[in-house]
């Protein structure tokens, strides 16, 4: 009987323990869900509480690999939104806790992310280390799981520095791991094929058996494209060299079509010269130069780095410039009081030693008076013993006197070495405090000189920055247009701009991620490529299409835009817009209801949904930037979306300069003296 029921009580205590454990696989898994939904938003606070939630509850589970997911994620998210040193931070933390808890599967993880994170920041060199570092660690303690990951990232790092062979070779590494994945085998056979189509960057012996070579790996990398279910994001690329080692250059040009505009003129200027179209290959070549020069990305983000790294030398010589003089000051002071110092204690010496000269004369008055006395009571003996006892003592005193004259000499000669050699030393050191004193004001009038030129490049650069947005605003009977931006610091990331075009209202309202130079600079290209495809009379989706696909390509940096795109008829009022990921705008104080599409800039490839309402006719648009809505002041309290709706509502019958005036001073009152947080960037359009 005990027996039974001891089964019965297992059998219970194990149903509950078996529910306890779906229960939290449920919950990590709804968590999960939860991170990916957010990774791609730009909400840290809830991402970042997601993922904390995800941690303890993985911890508590014992699920070791999603903890460190969780935690790799999260570096990942700082780095791809303009936090790479708090990404490398967050990455260090991990892989030391998994250093301390012996953790192995949390020490490649960290080590992974860790070279993920440099790459991106343009370190090859360490990116590569940490990678190497990963795939051994990974042999050592999991010789049954796959390294591809590490190895593909070596591999697109040696493409990336045109090392063809080294990519070949990492990525057949790749192939050869157990347990290998579609996607990334898919990856692995991706390198192998660009690494060897382009037979100018990889040397060809024979046209023969390249072109068997080439076509066994294009073999493979469908075989792997079938088993992943999709291709990746190097297979339009891909399928346009394939037509060209096969010669079939019409079918090479129809497919460039699918590709950005810049890969897609930098592509037919070689078919065309392979086909000996040299004036075809001439044209297409200086479009692509155009638009290179016009996008450059590798050349803003190489200044962007620069003028970056040199703002913030700058500040940080010009602390240590100014610690270094206060330290030099407060060493004059301690200087200045030594020498008071030995002054005083040269002055104490001088009168000890009149004291000492005054005492050797009473000794000497002294001496004499008692061989005086001496003498007299000797004169009342005889004759012959007064005169060997007065010799006596006479040779006795002259010993005496001889002795202390000698002592007195020695005394005074040591305390006179005593007092110049002090005196010297004192002499010395002020010369030197002098000496310190002048280096430390040439260095004060240095750092205040750099101090002046940053700040008039900073001038220089807003009022570049300026120059870019629209300034004059069209005088027309049928639309009351009105824009203005106020950046935050000397330069901002805000912009505006608008193209009429036969009866055609074209604008965009964005914000770039971050602020200052950087913001400025990626501000700047996105003006320039919506102006461009503005003229092309593009629908406001098909911009937002280009536009990530342009800014998304080489963006180490991982810099991205929220906009409001619109196409308006002045003619019959249809508004046609895009929004990607922006402010929802007011239509007549309401606000208009928007696509969740994503910012631009974050990935290639990306779909926006566009819309549309009838007409905007004697209706007011309005489109901000969270400058407004977000102003905070001294108490951090935001000026609001509701007091923003409540003051459109009470002003339909302002005209659009009006409306944009009366923001601008009711976000300075709100403010009430606290300094902006955000660059402030505002939009009015009613079409009448």
């Amino acid at each position: 009987m005990a027996k039974i029921i001891l089964f019965i009580l297992l059998l219970v205590s194990g149903t509950i323990k078996s529910k306890a454990q779906s229960s939290a696989d449920d919950d990590i898994k709804q968590l999960q869900k939860q991170m990916y939904q957010l990774y791609n938003k730009n909400d840290e606070a809830a991402f970042i509480d997601i993922t904390n939630q995800l941690k303890e509850a993985a911890q508590k589970a014992g699920d070791e690999r999603t903890f460190y997911k969780a935690w790799s994620n999260q570096a990942l998210y700082f780095a791809n939104h303009q936090q790479r040193n708090r990404g490398q931070l967050t990455a260090k933390d991990m892989q030391q806790y998994a250093l301390n808890h012996d953790h192995k599967y949390g020490i490649y993880t960290g080590t992974h992310v860790m070279g993920t994170i440099q790459s991106m920041m343009g370190d090859y060199q360490e990116g590569s280390q940490n990678f190497r570092k990963a795939i051994d660690y990974l042999h050592k303690n999991f010789p049954n799981e796959s390294a591809a990951a590490s190895w593909i990232e070596l591999a697109r790092i040696s493409l990336t520095n045109r090392k063809c062979l080294q990519a070949c070779h990492d990525a057949e590494q790749a192939l050869k791991e157990p347990h290998i994945s579609a996607m990334h085998r898919l990856n692995a056979w991706s390198v192998i094929c660009l690494s060897k189509v382009d037979t100018t960057v990889y040397h060809v012996k024979d046209a023969a058996s390249y072109q068997k070579e080439f076509d066994y790996i294009w073999g493979e990398r469908e075989k792997a494209k079938q088993a992943y279910g999709r291709d990746d994001s190097q297979g339009r690329v891909l399928a346009v060299w394939r037509k060209i080692n096969d010669h079939q250059y019409d079918e090479a040009l129809t497919l460039c079509e699918k590709l950005s505009p810049l890969f897609r003129n930098d592509m037919r200027h070689l078919i065309y010269k392979r086909m000996g179209d040299f004036q075809n290959a001439y044209y297409t070549q200086q479009r692509f130069w155009e638009m290179r020069d016009s996008i450059n990305n590798k050349r803003n983000n190489h200044l962007l780095m620069e003028m970056t790294a040199a703002m913030d030398l700058g500040r940080v010589e010009l602390e240590a410039r100014e610690l270094k003089l206060h330290n030099q000051q407060m060493r004059l002071d301690m200087a200045a009081e030594e020498l008071a110092h030995k002054q005083l204690e040269e002055e104490t010496l001088m009168l000890t030693l009149k004291n000492r000269d005054a005492e050797l004369a009473n000794i000497t008055i002294q001496l004499e008076n008692d061989s005086l006395e001496a003498h007299n009571k000797n004169l009342q003996l005889s004759e012959y013993q007064s005169k060997i006892q007065a010799q006596e003592q006479k040779e006795h005193a002259q010993h005496i006197l001889m002795i202390a004259a000698g002592a007195i000499g020695l005394l005074v000669i040591g305390f006179l070495c005593f007092y110049l050699y002090r005196r010297q030393l004192a002499a010395r050191r002020l010369k030197h405090a002098y000496h310190q004193l002048a280096v430390a004001y040439d260095q004060l009038e240095e750092t205040t000189t750099a101090k002046e030129r940053i700040e008039s490049e900073l001038r220089i650069a807003r009022d570049i920055q300026m120059s870019m947005v629209p300034q004059a605003f069209p005088e027309r009977s049928d639309l009351d247009l009105y824009g203005l931006m106020t950046p935050a610091k000397e330069v901002g990331g805000d912009l505006y701009s608008f193209e009429i075009i036969d009866n055609q209202l074209y604008f965009c309202l964005g914000d770039v991620s971050g602020k200052g130079v950087p913001a400025s600079l990626f501000m700047a290209q996105a003006i320039r490529l919506f102006r461009a495809m503005a003229k092309q009379r593009r629908k406001p989706c098909d911009i937002a299409n280009r536009l990530n696909n342009e800014l998304s390509e080489n963006n180490d940096n991982g810099m991205f835009v929220t906009m409001f795109i619109g196409e308006a008829d002045l003619t019959t009022g249809h508004l046609y817009y895009c929004n990607a990921g922006h402010n929802p705008p007011l239509l007549d104080g309401e606000f208009i209801d928007v696509e969740p599409n994503a910012p631009i800039g974050l990935w290639p490839e990306l779909d926006y949904v566009g819309e549309e309402i009838d007409s905007i006719r004697g209706k007011m648009l309005f489109i901000y930037t969270d400058g407004l809505n977000e102003a905070e002041n001294l108490a951090q309290k935001q000026y609001g979306d509701d007091r923003l709706q409540q003051m459109l509502q009470q002003m339909k019958s302002y005209t659009a300069k009006q409306i944009i005036d009366a923001f601008s001073q009711s976000v300075e009152s709100h403010r009430n003296g606290a300094e902006p947080s955000d660059d402030l960037t505002m939009l009015a359009i009613k079409l009448e």
